[in-house]
């Protein structure tokens, strides 16, 4: 395949500086991935692997003179994080180059950032996208957000609805106590889990931040505190325009072993001249791996 060239042709109205405004190119600069709570963190191999130990249950009573009774350490399930690389490059004439007068017009750098960032944005948001889906699986060949995860000594927990809650005050009570009593991988409750930020479609932002910001009780004429408003619950850079469903929503904790993003590569931008006919190249690549590892960091509603 011939590789495509941007010459003068493609660009006419740039080679005379009577324009007043370039528009329809604006450039990305604002990452709402990166407030949607991911842990992230950097590696220097081809992959990364998680590993889930399930520890010791709580100590039964022992009557006089009996033995202690045997618990176990338990391997539980394993996660890789396989880095993949993203690029994207163009070409231009070195024409077009001495004869535009709009460098916005064909900055290599800043096109391609801002291709690289939305790809960025795509990947990540995927994550709480396909969150309920059985087509996109962890460790426990189960979704993000599912009522059967598996616990390596038996058993299974949910981090969602049975019967999703269109996102309310009441809502956001329940399922921030269900995350509360999470059991860890050796089954038991240990209340690490609790909720630091919401994530939601625009659709749902302004409902989102009446519930959570307002001083008393939204929607209602009780004169009544709102006890949500002191929980620490964050908006996620108010919302992300990229995620797909206008109804679902997300609680998000904390915990480190959660939803990861791993840099392999951070972006990085090349320039390269051809003699052979006269054209410049710019290209930039990314490497980087998404996913997560602990499900009971996420705790969603599929309305």
């Amino acid at each position: 395949m011939a590789t495509p060239i941007l010459t003068t042709s493609n660009i006419p109205s740039t080679l005379k500086p009577t324009l007043d405004l370039l528009w329809g190119n604006e450039q990305k600069k604002k990452l709402f991935w990166k407030t949607m709570g991911f842990k992230v963190s950097s590696s220097t191999d081809a992959f990364e692997d998680d590993q889930e130990f399930a520890g010791l249950g709580p100590a039964p009573a022992k009557a006089q003179g009996a033995m202690l009774q045997f618990d176990t350490i338990q391997q539980g399930f394993a996660k890789r994080y396989t880095h993949v690389t993203y690029g994207l490059r163009f070409t231009l004439s070195e024409e077009a180059i001495d004869d535009c007068k709009y460098d916005e017009a064909i900055n290599g750098t800043e096109n391609l950032s801002t291709s690289l960032n939305l790809t960025q944005e795509f990947v990540m948001n995927s994550v709480f996208i396909n969150s309920f889906s059985s087509s996109f699986v962890g460790a426990d060949a189960l979704s993000l957000c599912n009522t059967a995860h598996l616990l390596p000594k038996g058993g299974t927990y949910s981090n969602m609805f049975t019967n999703a809650l269109s996102l309310s005050e009441t809502a956001i009570e329940t399922a921030r106590a269900n995350m509360a009593q999470l059991p860890d991988s050796n089954g038991y409750v240990v209340n690490g889990y609790q909720p630091k930020r919401i994530v939601v479609p625009p659709q749902l932002l302004y409902r989102a931040m009446r519930i959570l910001k307002s001083e008393q009780q939204n929607d209602t004429a009780n004169n009544a505190i709102n006890v949500l408003k002191g929980m620490g619950i964050e908006i996620a850079d108010e919302s992300s325009p990229y995620l797909t469903s206008t109804t679902n929503w997300w609680l998000v904790s904390d915990i480190k072993a959660g939803i990861r993003v791993i840099w392999r590569k951070k972006p990085m931008f090349r320039e390269h001249n051809t003699e052979d006919n006269y054209t410049c190249t710019y290209s930039a690549v990314e490497r980087f791996s998404a996913g997560w590892t602990n499900p009971r960091d996420v705790y969603g509603s599929n309305a």
